[in-house]
């Protein structure tokens, strides 16, 4: 996305955390934002922040694990505001412990939020990015989507599944020849927000601020970078982790922390 000002960008799970951020950034960068969570007090809240700066916001309880809520909202977005330029899709579940111990139904929700969600709502607003002059479509995924994650299958897997879905929309856009469609795919480590406390980073990947990685993520999206990578370690995973031979890829996990990371999870969800 070229430019900023005037534009229509929609942020899930915008109620808290990395959302709220997202949302005032773009907001501070002259956009207008649609503001969506489950939590709506907490939706209007940021909405009511972004009025404070100076630019329009719409706040809307949304159940991004229910298709029929994705519906609903596409209906009245299009009845409120019109067409939107952006679309951030960042909202997310994580459910950490030993496999078994965790509830089928937790590990069923950790897809249809994380995954399935993703993928319905950018169905239901993609014409819109098609049609705008300028977009971009924003997929948070995870430093984990590259690697297994032992005590968070599930979130491990539906975040591989959100890189590839990313970059498969991101290439055939290209291939149609819609290069005003930017899409960037966000890949962070850890974050200090209370969906990962508990939690005990490995040795090579620190917890980052939320602050810090959505101003890469704004930095990426003015770019139009393919990739957000952080922390640094992140940016080569995917190329260690084909490098090494699967008994010294597991032995390093091991090592540095990563398939402990997750043990102690207690953290928020939704």
């Amino acid at each position: 996305m070229k430019q900023f000002y005037g534009k229509k960008v929609l942020v899930t799970g915008a109620a808290s955390g990395i959302g709220r951020l997202m949302a005032l950034a773009f907001a501070g960068r002259g956009a207008d934002i649609i503001v969506v969570d489950l939590n709506v007090a907490g939706a209007e809240k940021v909405a009511k922040e972004i009025h404070e700066i100076g630019r329009q916001a719409w706040a809307y309880g949304v159940d991004i694990a229910s298709i029929e809520s994705i519906q609903q909202l596409r209906q009245q977005v299009k009845a409120d505001i019109g067409k939107i330029d952006g679309l951030v899709n960042n909202a997310g579940v994580v459910f950490g412990g030993v496999f078994e111990m965790v509830s089928l139904e937790k590990h069923l929700l950790t897809y249809q939020v994380n995954t399935t969600g993703l993928m319905a709502i950018t169905h239901a607003f993609f014409t819109d990015l098609l049609e705008s002059s300028d977009s971009h479509l924003v997929n948070i995924a995870s430093a984990s989507g590259y690697i297994g994650l032992p005590y968070g299958a599930t979130y491990a897997s539906s975040k591989w599944a959100v890189i590839g879905f990313s970059e498969s929309i991101r290439l055939e856009l290209a291939e149609r020849g819609f290069e005003q469609v930017g899409v960037t795919t966000v890949c962070p480590g850890y974050i200090t927000t209370g969906m990962f406390e508990g939690v005990k980073p490995p040795s090579l990947l620190p917890f980052l601020t939320p602050e810090k990685i959505v101003a890469k993520i704004m930095e990426g999206i003015e770019h139009n970078a393919a990739f957000v990578k952080e922390p640094f370690a992140v940016k080569s995973v995917d190329i260690l982790r084909g490098a090494l031979s699967q008994k010294l890829w597991d032995k390093a996990a091991k090592v540095i922390g990563i398939s402990t990371s997750m043990l102690q999870w207690k953290g928020h969800t939704r």
